[in-house]
């Protein structure tokens, strides 16, 4: 079977190249180099589209241009996707591009699913969602906890690092590795240490100001790998007790930060347990072991004197029951006095109904002025074509970070 890998990435072409030993293999770094020197009887092509928008286009221009009948694995990243309804060839299954070679490889050679009528992709296209799932599971696996251990969070979408950091921090922490910030809200209120991957560059410095909004997670120690590529504003970020580190430091650097970091942690609880035992002690101190004598002599007087206002108050009750009933039925032969009273009673109802339509009429009109700028809004959007502006940034601003990579 002729294969065509197209990628720039030196390490993923040569690890696929080794597990296609049997196979004749062609590779370029690009959509342009593939057109122009790759055979057209080409069976299978492997699309590395780690540029999302950009590989798009250039999947499609193979397919326009050259390969319409092959076959088309797009290995696609978490960090710049893509759209499976935005690639033209029908024939495509979407891996996610950290996957193991021979994972890429089995879904590559297997056979031909059915497919859907209306998009004419693949339902082994549906599979990247579980392979992500599946992989999430994976790392997001809990180490059995150890009494005794700190237990370090590791956030991070990088499997390699993420099994690095964890080797490196076995038999000394309880680690755990999630992926998004959802996990982090989850999980990271039970961490000692979170370490922060911020590969995403503006995306982790936003995630990372959501988290210090959260009071249980701004107080916790977070160690924030930064990378060069995609840096990130760290002082404007509301955590006290953070620290970085650049994430090509390797693992062993990172575990000797998380070891720095884990003191920290173990001296401020032992500071905090102590600091409980003294408030504690004062307040031992301050409650009295007997109870004074003159205190115990007032208890047993003040049975006596409530006794004695209770026959005081019964006894004045009496005497002016019959004074205060003459007085009410004085009132009741009273027309104007009952005519008083019935028209405060309507009034009062009226009243209260006034204010539920004030209420309802107030509510509707609020419904159809909310309704009336949202239709408004998403018009405006819709006129100024927001999503094609993201794309084009995204496009350029990937551009210049291939170009300075290839440079």
């Amino acid at each position: 079977m002729k294969i065509l890998i197209v990628s720039f990435d030196k390490t993923l072409v040569d690890s696929l190249k080794e597990h296609l030993a049997q196979h004749e293999v062609y590779t370029a770094k690009n959509a342009e180099e593939a057109i122009t020197l790759s055979p057209s009887d080409i069976d299978l092509i492997i699309f590395d589209a780690i540029s999302g928008a950009i590989s798009e286009e250039e999947i499609n221009e193979l397919y326009s241009k050259k390969f319409k009948n092959q076959k088309y694995v797009i290995l696609y990243d978490e960090l710049f996707p893509v759209d499976p309804k935005n690639i033209l060839p029908p024939n495509k299954v979407l891996v996610l591009r950290d996957s193991p070679p021979e994972e890429i490889i089995r879904r590559a050679l297997e056979e031909k699913k059915e497919e859907t009528k209306e998009e004419g992709i693949e339902i082994g296209a549906s599979v990247p969602v579980e392979e992500e799932l599946k992989t999430e599971k994976k790392e997001e696996k809990v180490e059995k906890e150890e009494t005794g251990k700190a237990k370090v969070l590791v956030v991070s979408f990088d499997k390699k690092l993420t099994d690095n950091i964890t080797n490196a921090l076995k038999g000394k922490f309880s680690v755990e590795v999630v992926r998004n910030i959802k996990s982090v809200k989850e999980k990271g209120l039970e961490a000692d240490i979170i370490v922060y991957d911020a590969i995403s560059g503006s995306i982790a410095e936003k995630n990372l100001m959501e988290l210090a909004e959260v009071p249980q997670l701004r107080e916790k120690h977070f160690i924030i790998l930064v990378d060069e590529l995609f840096p990130i504003d760290v002082e404007k970020i509301n955590l006290p007790n953070k620290s970085t580190l650049n994430r090509d430091a390797g693992a062993e650097a990172i575990a000797e930060e998380v070891e720095k970091v884990a003191q920290k942690v173990k001296k401020e609880e032992i500071k905090s347990m102590e600091t409980e035992e003294v408030k504690e002690e004062k307040v031992r101190e301050e409650i009295p072991e007997e109870v004074p004598q003159e205190v115990e002599e007032i208890k047993e007087e003040k049975p006596e004197m409530s006794e004695i206002k209770e026959k005081t108050e019964a006894i004045s009750t009496k005497e002016k029951t019959p004074e205060a009933v003459q007085v009410l039925a004085e009132k009741l032969s009273d027309e104007k006095f009952i005519r008083s009273l019935l028209v405060e009673a309507i009034s009062k109802e009226l009243h209260g109904v006034r204010e539920e339509i004030k209420a309802e009429v107030r509510d509707y009109i609020k419904n159809v002025l909310e309704s009336i700028i949202r239709e408004e809004i998403e018009r405006a959007f819709a006129e100024v074509g927001v999503a094609k502006i993201i794309r084009e940034e995204t496009k350029r601003i990937v551009e210049e970070k291939i170009k300075e990579l290839l440079k």
